[in-house]
């Protein structure tokens, strides 16, 4: 409302005075009338121009702050740009140490699985030698037989 008061109150004084000189004859009055119009558009002339200079400072001070906001902008996006391509690297090189360790732990599988083999084969290899050795010392605990006697012509004698 405050903006507004002083350019209606000049408007109000320049349409008075135009309006105030249909009514009046006289020329003195029709000339301070005549000079109340003029000096309210002078100062209406003069507070429009105040605005005018005022608004093109504010679009002056606006537009430099927006080239400023859009060169904060743009330097952001530089930097998340930066950043984003530090972090796609920094992920491709931990992707390839990831890979390299998997390979890693397939060949220690791998070298792992080898090893149980190797064991298992000698395990085999070991119990096979007991068995047989088992065998053997039963074998040789066990009295031998003796062989039946040679058949000459006589029957054999019984046993009693």
């Amino acid at each position: 409302m405050h903006r507004l008061l002083p350019p209606t109150a000049i408007a109000v004084v320049a349409v008075l005075g135009a309006g105030a000189s249909w009514f009046s004859g006289q020329a003195l009055v029709l000339r301070g009338l005549v000079l109340l119009a003029a000096v309210a558009a002078v100062t209406g002339a003069v507070v429009m121009r105040r605005w005018d200079s005022v608004a093109g400072l504010r679009v002056a001070e606006l537009d430099r702050a927006r080239g400023a906001d859009e060169w904060r902008h743009e330097e952001r996006v530089a930097e998340l740009e930066t950043e984003l391509e530090e972090s796609r690297e920094q992920r491709s090189e931990l992707a390839r140490k990831v890979r390299a360790k998997r390979a890693e732990l397939a060949a220690l599988r791998n070298e792992h699985a080898a090893l149980l083999r190797r064991y298992a084969a000698a395990e085999t290899g070991r119990a096979n030698a007991l068995e047989g050795r088992r065998k053997l010392a039963i074998e040789a605990a066990a009295p031998a037989r003796a062989l039946p006697p040679a058949r000459t012509g006589r029957p054999p004698a019984p046993q009693p």
